[in-house]
This record gives structure tokens, sequence and C-alpha cells, in this order.
């Protein structure tokens, strides 16, 4: 079973801010989170972090502390009344981020309490010192958490330095980002929607940095016309599914990542839901309903979603502009909705059967929904390329750190990059923080899937 905590780097600096407020002494705080619970992963999303208050402590000292059973009852009361986990935070001011035997002791007082009270849901523990993370969940036996996830402006894992990199194979990238980012790069699990011109660069890339794990979703075959832009794929590959040509090519090239193929949409709820066990999901469709899951699953799980486009404006064959688009997804920001690149009716045109869609475009409905948009693959290859240098900012902050900005806008043919921020608007399901890291509920993703049969 692969454990998990994802945090957004607001909600850790208010963690420490609360534990640390008074440095000669333990601290503690609770975290209420959703989940994501399938047969082989649990993680658990902090949806949010709540104080303890000061007259709830009955002791706090440089080695301990205890709160009174007031705090307890309340923090399960709202916990069940929200369908939530229960984290309990504590710190070791001046000392190692382990458990300690007391640390050890007191939980098996405290965790049977939360599960009597607040069934049926994981709960878990932290231990901070001022610069490491460490925590546990109770499944219902303790279980060490094999990964603890920061996303914000930069992403992070606590105690990245685990793990051993192969210098044979990526001396030079040691050589500019540091050990420590090898490690980390070796520890997450990125999904990739899509695998055509953007795709395919993107998870040649991606494995070629030493990704420990890659998961490729794309329910299409090749077809002649994907052959000038998708990595890896021959003449002979035609019809194969474009996951099943890139895993091929990236396990013959032997390095240590594992490639795991879903030759199926990700607009199957089965398929949606195997995107939750992913650190960070790139998004390489041209298609507009996977851009508003990848979305949904920013805002409610916790997990940032790079989302890439790339736009020929060509008449007659004459090129006029051609744009890419760069794009983080993160609760707190603005979504592809607020930001007019995804729509309702667009959705709605594309999940209509191919009858209707025909008789739709005969009547000036949907005009040239059909239609392949121009692509050529130095300018897909670019964008792909820009949205894995997007990745490895987030992971090291080399393109500064007072960068904030979630979308890169490139003019080719103006020779120009933008960068932009904005916020979620006040209409739009986004900008409604009640439903950030809430993980899973019925509906999935709070969506209308359809009903398979085979």
């Amino acid at each position: 079973m692969r454990t998990r905590l994802i945090i957004r780097e607001g909600q850790l600096t208010t963690l420490r801010g609360l534990l640390f407020g008074r440095p000669d002494v333990e601290g503690a705080a609770f975290l209420l989170c959703g989940e994501a619970r399938s047969d082989s992963h649990v993680t658990l999303i902090t949806h949010e972090v709540l104080p303890i208050a000061p007259d709830d402590f009955l002791r706090r000292e440089t080695y301990g502390l205890t709160i009174n059973s007031r705090a307890l009852s309340r923090i399960t009361k709202l916990a069940r009344y929200e369908c939530l986990s229960i984290v309990f935070a504590h710190s070791h001011p001046g000392g190692t981020a382990h458990f300690s035997t007391q640390d050890d002791g007191e939980e098996e007082r405290l965790l049977p309490f939360l599960q009597g009270r607040v069934p049926d849901r994981v709960h878990g523990t932290l231990v901070l010192n001022e610069t490491a993370v460490v925590g546990r969940l109770y499944l219902p036996a303790r279980t060490a958490l094999d990964k603890i996830l920061v996303v914000g402006r930069r992403f992070s894992v606590a105690n990245p330095a685990s793990g051993v990199v192969n210098e044979r194979f990526f001396d030079r990238q040691v050589r500019a980002f540091g050990p420590d980012i090898q490690r980390l790069l070796g520890r997450l699990h990125i999904g990739i929607v899509g695998l055509g011109g953007t795709g395919s660069p993107v998870a040649e890339q991606l494995y070629r940095l030493g990704v420990g794990e890659l998961s490729l979703f794309d329910g299409d075959r090749l077809a002649e016309s994907n052959l000038s832009r998708v990595y890896g794929a021959t003449v002979a590959d035609i019809n194969e599914y474009k996951v099943v040509i890139a895993k091929r090519r990236l396990d013959a090239i032997g390095f240590d990542t594992h490639v795991t193929a879903f030759p199926e949409s990700i607009n199957r709820e089965s398929v949606a839901r195997q995107l939750r066990h992913c650190d960070v999901v790139f998004g390489c469709t041209d298609k507009q309903a996977p851009r508003a899951i990848l979305t949904q699953l920013s805002q409610r799980y916790g997990i940032p979603a790079i989302d890439l486009g790339v736009l020929i404006d060509s008449h007659e064959g004459q090129i006029r502009g051609v744009f890419g688009r760069i794009t983080t997804l993160q609760a707190g920001e603005a979504c592809l909705f607020c930001r007019g690149r995804i729509n309702a009716e667009a959705i709605r045109l594309e999940s209509l059967a191919p009858e209707d869609r025909i008789r739709q475009e005969k009547d000036g409905y949907a005009p040239e929904l059909d239609d392949p948009a121009p692509a050529v693959i130095a300018f897909t290859s670019a964008v792909a390329s820009a949205g894995v240098a997007e990745l490895l900012h987030r992971l090291t902050g080399f393109m500064g750190s007072d960068r904030e900005s979630t979308e890169v806008l490139i003019a080719f043919d103006l020779s120009r990059i933008r960068t932009n921020r904005s916020l979620p608007r006040e209409d739009c399901f986004c900008s409604d923080q009640s439903q950030e890291g809430r993980g899973d509920e019925d509906p999935f993703l709070g969506m209308v899937w359809a009903t398979h049969t085979t």
C-alpha cells in the first residue's frame, strides 16, 4: 500500500506558524483532510489547518504536550460532520523530525479515539522540526507515510534526500541542479494525458530526466497524420495505441522509471480515477472535456496539472500566427474556465455521438468541430519543452524565487514570451474553497460520467 499526504505551501506555512509560535515548547494543530483511496494507494489531501486554542493545552513543555478532551471532541465532531480525516501534527523544537517512544505511547491512546469517533476514515499524525516533516497513517495499523508532497509556487517532497542517484546516467543533470533534485525527480509519479505531438516529447523528456514513475493516458490510435509529430512512432505502428508506442520506446531506453500505459480516454471514470495516484499531471490533449477533468482534479485532490496548448493560425498555407500556452492548474488559482481556455458548450459538442455531431455541423451549431487543426513538430516540441521547463522551475526555482505566474504564453512568430497570473472568478466553481482538497466524493469530481457496459 502506497501512502501520501498532499499539503499546499500556504497550509504548511500556517501549520509551522502554529507549531513554532513558541519555539521553546512543543506546539500542535489539526489538519482536516480529504481522502483518495484505492486497493493500492491511500492519499490524504489537506483541506484545512486548524489551531488548538491556548486554553486547550493542559501541558506544553520542550519535550511534550497534552491537550484536553474538549479539543478532541470538537475536532472529531467537525470531521464527522464534514466527512473528513484528522491528522494530528506536533513539533519537536530544536530536535529531529522523527517519532519518539513517547509519541508512540500517546498515539496508542489518541488514534483509537479518533477511529472510534470518526469511523471509516484514515487518520494520521505528523512530526515537524524546523526544516523537515515526517508522518504516518493508521490503515488501521500504523504505516509510515511514503511521501509528503508540498505544492504551490514550488513543488517539493518532504525529506527528498532518500534514494540513490545513478551518476552514470544523470551526472550532467546533477551538475546543473544537484543530487537532491535528482532524488526528488526519482520520487515523483507524473501522469501524461495525451501522447500526441506534445505528450510524446513530454514523456520522452520526463523519462530521460529520471522521473521515477510515468502513467500514460490516451485512448487514440496512431493515424498516418500523427507520424510527423509523435516521437518514437514508425509507419509500422499505424493503428497501434499511442500509449503502447510510447511505453515501448521508453522501456527500451533502460532506466529504472516504471511506465504504465492506459489505452483509454480519461473521459471514462475508471480511467480518470487513476490520475489520483499521480503527483503532477501534464495535460497534452486538444480536447476540452479532458481538460475540464484535470481542472477538477487540481481543485479537489490538490494535484497540480500543467496544461499545454498549441495553436497555428494558418490561411491557405500561409501562417499568420503560432501560439503556445503552458498553464499550471492548482487550487486557489484561476482554472481553464476562468481563463476562457475551455467552455461548457464546446465540451457538450465534443460529447455528442457522431451522428448527432454531424447533424449539429450541418445546422451550423458545431462549425469545423472535426476538422484537423494545423500542427508542426517544431512548435509542438517547443511547447512540450517549455512545459517540462516549467516543472523544473517548480522543483528548483531556477527562474527566480519571486516568480508567481501560473501561465506562460509564447508567440513564436513574434519571438515573444509573456507570463501572467489570474485569480479565480467569483462566479466560478474554482473560487469555492469549501471544495478544495475534498478528495473522493460521490459523484467523482462532482461530474456526470457516461455509463460504459464493456
